[in-house]
């Protein structure tokens, strides 16, 4: 096993992006104030916020429009909301638009664990740490951090949101005018969604990054799909998965996805990358450092979306990246399939169908619907 987190050379830096995910959130609750302070000590370049809308209009940052997933809300009273939205998701959830912005405030904040399955949990000591932050209050956090590139905001959920009266793409334009990040330059704003319609909604109206979102893994994608993104997008998100693609937690084989995209002049962030060792494939030897250097030396990616900062930073101020020919072997990324060709027959796992191509019809979508009237928003 080969560890190249622990080097002697530091200070260069790797030209990638490091963007949070929900904040720090491998150290504390996800989007609470406490993974935001985190992941700026941490040297993230850029802060995430996934927006949710409350009852009472209200923007939020918050990691998913379920409560149920991040806070403590089924030990209250309010327990009794649970609703099944199929727009949104096959299983039944409290939705954070049924619950005013006071109601929320109210709830713990509870750090996720999505290694728990092999009974890793994350920070015990501070699992309900840390408290929410409206849309202005993250925005003003962020505006004030000189160390800072920049903000990621992250809309899902639109057109839904916008039948039952939440115009989020209006709030959102709203906050950040408020915010005065229509005008200042100092950082960039990015609009992530994984709806193109939303994007479109941007298009036009303002400088700021749009970032389309790949919400399913992709072995590829079509020419004509490519030419559609690049209408609304200057750069696209993909899954671990659609550049190294798994089985049975070994690298099977690399796509062409990135280079593709690039060749488009698309940038290529991937998500999402942890610590804990099982959320790596076998072929990075239960390292998160090996892990990436793949990914950015062997790959080429533009940037990682991280629920731990402070470990792609650390990485990327290694020295030993920039010795060109004189790189050390240690520093290779993992060839794709070569441990693979050290299992024995017998136990080879089964071959797996390969990911579907992204079409134009994944990607084309007709305009966000207008918000409705409802009695509360008039």
């Amino acid at each position: 096993m080969f560890f190249i987190n622990h080097f002697f050379c530091f200070h260069a830096t790797a030209d990638f992006l490091v963007i949070s995910n929900n904040g720090a959130s491998g150290d504390y609750p996800g989007c609470t104030d406490m993974a935001y302070t985190k992941a700026i000590q941490d040297g993230v370049d850029v802060l995430d916020c996934p927006v949710q809308m409350t009852k009472d209009g209200i923007p939020i940052c918050l990691g998913s429009i379920n409560l149920i997933q991040s806070t403590d809300i089924v030990r209250t009273g309010f327990s009794n909301l649970t609703e099944t939205v199929p727009e949104i998701m096959q299983s039944s959830g409290i939705f954070t638009y049924n619950l005013s912005w006071s109601d929320i405030k109210s709830l713990k904040p509870v750090i996720s664990s999505p290694q728990s399955q092999y009974k890793l949990f994350r920070n015990p000591k501070f699992q309900n740490a840390g408290k929410y932050l409206k849309l202005s209050e993250f925005l003003s956090m962020a505006n004030t951090t000189s160390s800072l590139n920049g903000v990621l905001i992250s809309i899902e959920n639109a057109a839904y949101l916008a039948k039952q009266g939440f115009g989020v793409t209006d709030a959102v334009l709203k906050a950040l005018n408020e915010a005065g990040y229509d005008k200042q330059t100092t950082q960039k704003v990015m609009i992530q969604s994984s709806s193109s319609s939303v994007l479109m909604k941007f298009k036009g109206k303002t400088n700021y990054q749009l970032v389309y979102k790949i919400d399913e893994d992709i072995g590829g994608a079509q020419s004509s799909t490519i030419d559609d993104i690049k209408r609304f997008a200057s750069a696209v998100v993909i899954s671990k998965d659609s550049v190294f693609p798994e089985n049975s937690a070994f690298l099977a084989s690399a796509t062409d996805v990135v280079s593709r995209l690039q060749a488009a002049n698309l940038s290529v962030l991937v998500q999402t990358f942890s610590n804990e060792f099982t959320s790596q494939a076998w072929d990075f030897f239960s390292d998160a450092t090996v892990e990436i250097n793949s990914f950015y030396a062997g790959a080429g990616i533009n940037g990682v979306i991280t629920d731990f900062p402070k470990t792609s930073d650390r990485y990327r101020r290694n020295r030993c990246l920039k010795r060109g020919n004189k790189t050390p072997t240690y520093m290779s990324p993992v060839q794709p399939g070569g441990l693979l060709q050290l299992v024995t027959t017998d136990y080879l796992p089964p071959a797996e169908a390969p990911k579907p191509y992204l079409t134009e019809s994944d990607v084309v979508e007709p305009p966000l619907p207008p918000v409705a009237k409802t009695t509360s928003n008039s």
